[in-house]
């Protein structure tokens, strides 16, 4: 009986996999109307120089992803975000058995952002 309940929940809401992998449009909606949240972009510094989603923070390291994480609350909105969306869905995971609860990743990547006309910080960093 417990087995059948549990699939037709699965089957009546298959977003409860999917929750952490969020389209550009919920990305955005995120960002946008949550107070405190933190955007780690986990490309490679290179990228991260060229563009980035206004306000994130550079993590594409695992030491310094840990080290920037290591004092916020676990309950912390956190928006991962890589170039295509394979390896923030790697740090999803990451920050996941590190305790977070609040853990979001653009599921295409910040090319699908730009693609979409979502906002890019392109400014030179010191």
């Amino acid at each position: 009986m417990c087995k059948e309940i549990l699939l037709l929940f699965l089957m009546v809401n298959p977003m409860v996999f999917s929750q952490n992998h969020l389209s550009a449009e919920d990305f955005f909606d995120i960002m946008d109307s949550t107070e405190q949240v933190v955007i780690l972009d986990v490309r490679i510094y290179e990228s991260f120089s060229e563009a980035r989603i206004p306000g994130a923070l550079y993590a594409g390291e695992k030491e310094l992803l840990l080290s920037i994480v290591c004092d916020y609350p676990k309950e912390m909105p956190l928006l991962v975000y890589c170039t295509y969306g394979d390896r923030s869905k790697t740090v999803l995971k990451i920050l996941k058995k590190e305790g977070f609860s609040n853990v979001y990743h653009l599921k295409k990547g910040f090319k699908d952002w730009k693609e979409k006309g979502f906002p890019v910080d392109d400014s030179e960093i010191d």
